[in-house]
């Protein structure tokens, strides 16, 4: 019985010891772009001479983009630029080809087309 109740507890120590190694969530580029997060949503944003691509995970699971609307806004030196994004395949939105240079503040807004729920985050462009 000591036995078992040491093992037990062995196991409970070593399960609370690996939680924070297998954190909520993904915080790497998985695509080649970059990643912001903002709660439990993570956006990575790819920048291709041939378009834009927005990746968008919540809650650990890819968003459907054709139930999303994207819109994805930059700032250089002053000055904006709105762009709506296309849903894709998956959890990918598609945009047209921007220059986005360093120094660039790039805010995206996701919205579910059924709940009206907003999911939004910002880049800035190093």
């Amino acid at each position: 019985m000591k036995h078992a109740i040491s093992a037990a507890l062995a196991l409970a120590l070593s399960t609370a010891v690996a939680a924070p190694v297998l954190a909520h969530g993904f915080s790497k580029p998985q695509h080649g772009g970059i990643v912001t997060t903002s709660g439990e949503t993570l956006f990575e944003l790819v920048a291709k001479p041939t378009g834009v691509q927005l990746y968008v995970i919540d809650d650990d699971e890819p968003v459907s983009a054709a139930a999303m609307t994207a819109t994805l806004n930059t700032s250089v030196g002053g000055k904006m630029q709105s762009v709506a994004l296309k849903p894709a395949t998956g959890n990918r939105f598609d945009g047209p080809a921007m220059k986005l240079k360093p120094g660039a503040k790039v805010a995206v807004m996701v919205i579910n087309k059924a709940t009206k729920v907003r999911m939004g985050g910002t880049f800035v462009i190093k």
